[in-house]
């Protein structure tokens, strides 16, 4: 009995060494997120002291490794122990700001700037860069402005990486959960034969309840389609989410009240832009240059939707805009990026500067440091590349300027 079971914990201790090697090896380490529930030793502790002594009781618990046996302190702080990796293609949370990736920065969360225009003094604070949420480990906590999600009432206290991603993939509203994950569905991949692919991003699908912190909530629509690259997530406008239905809808499960009522801009699957619309946005250059083509018309600080919810017709390396067939819409995340900007509300560009060469953080503006300035629009010289008198942004589609 006791040569038996010492050779069942010898072949146990080799499966487990063979499966850690495994993961480390180039090529194989990308698997840890297939869309599915990937390694649980990646995130969770299993011989955590803190589940021995009984600390902790939900996942959100703050105080320790909580019930859920998290490496970190938190949700957020466990998934930014990979996500927060210098040098890592993955990293969304750098110490400069130099993290193109499409959704951002959370660097931007933890800087606040101070600017003097016309003689009154104009705070940009780092609660309104971004998605609050809250890990500890990394000094990120609940937002100090807002107590829940404008147009929503989700609660800033429950925000947190698992309020949006849903940390073992499943994909409830979103297709047959009968059949097994087999391919991650955040770059167009073909799910091989008898089974599905993920989520975009993870996000949670229709009735995911945002989280073991929230209260009672539940997702009203499923995850987006999209495509994004692989391995590659710097952000350019021939480098990019190439975006295809559902953006809008999806973030509604929290800001419901955004995607309806006189005063917003539309937006959504149903706000399709008009044939002005589009005959701008591929003519526009910048200001006072229209002189634009629709196959190189893409603008990464302006992107839309296809309108398609086949993800194998988006290609994130094009360079077009939006065809003359009527489908392209513009999206919650044509103006806004969703972890964090430089900006206000989150916003791809600075809303309140006339120009934007004149976009705050600038030089000279308090809280200023490194190179914040050039990482606030994703490495470009705007002021190079558009004219010290370029217009909003908005301009794209509707050519006011």
């Amino acid at each position: 009995m006791r040569n038996a079971l010492t050779k069942f914990f010898v072949i146990a201790i080799l499966l487990l060494t063979v499966g850690q090697i495994t993961l480390l090896l180039p090529g194989v380490l990308y698997a840890f997120h297939e869309g599915g529930v990937g390694y649980c030793e990646g995130c969770h502790d299993l011989h955590s002291p803190l589940q021995v002594s009984g600390e902790g009781t939900n996942e959100g618990d703050i105080s320790g490794f909580g019930a859920y046996m998290l490496k970190g302190s938190d949700p957020s702080s466990t998934c930014l122990i990979c996500h927060a990796e210098a040098g890592a293609f993955y990293n969304i949370f750098s110490g400069d700001g130099s993290r193109y990736t499409p959704g951002g920065d959370f660097y931007w969360l933890k800087k606040t700037f101070s600017s003097t225009v016309n003689g009154d003094i104009y705070l940009s604070e780092g609660d309104n860069h971004g998605h609050n949420v809250i890990a500890s480990d990394y000094g990120l906590a609940e937002d100090r402005i807002l107590d829940s999600a404008p147009g929503g009432t989700y609660s800033s206290f429950a925000m947190g990486c698992t309020s949006c991603h849903n940390p073992h993939g499943t994909i409830s509203g979103n297709a047959n959960n009968s059949n097994a994950i087999g391919v991650s569905g955040s770059y167009g991949s073909v799910a091989p034969q008898g089974t599905i692919a993920g989520n975009f991003r993870l996000l949670g699908g229709s009735g995911y309840n945002g989280g073991s912190r929230s209260d009672g909530i539940s997702f009203a629509y499923p995850a987006p389609v999209a495509a994004g690259h692989p391995d590659n997530w710097t952000e350019t406008d021939t480098n990019h989410t190439a975006y295809g239905s559902g953006m809008s809808e999806w973030c509604g499960n929290c800001h419901n009240e955004m995607l309806s009522g006189s005063n917003k801009h539309p937006s959504g699957d149903n706000s399709k832009l008009s044939n002005s619309a589009v005959s701008n946005y591929n003519a526009y250059i910048k200001t006072g240059d229209s002189r634009g083509m629709q196959a190189a018309s893409y603008l990464s600080l302006v992107p839309f939707e296809l309108g398609t919810a086949d993800k194998y017709l988006l290609v994130p390396s094009s360079s077009s805009g939006p065809d003359a067939f009527g489908q392209a819409n513009v999206m919650c995340l044509t103006c806004h990026r969703v972890h964090a900007s430089a900006f206000p509300f989150i916003g791809r560009w600075d809303f309140s500067a006339t120009f934007i060469a004149d976009s705050h953080p600038k030089t000279g503006d308090g809280g200023v440091s490194g190179s914040d300035v050039l990482n606030s629009y994703y490495g470009r010289n705007m002021a190079a590349q558009f004219g010290q008198y370029q217009r909003h942004l908005c301009n794209k589609c509707h050519m006011q300027d």
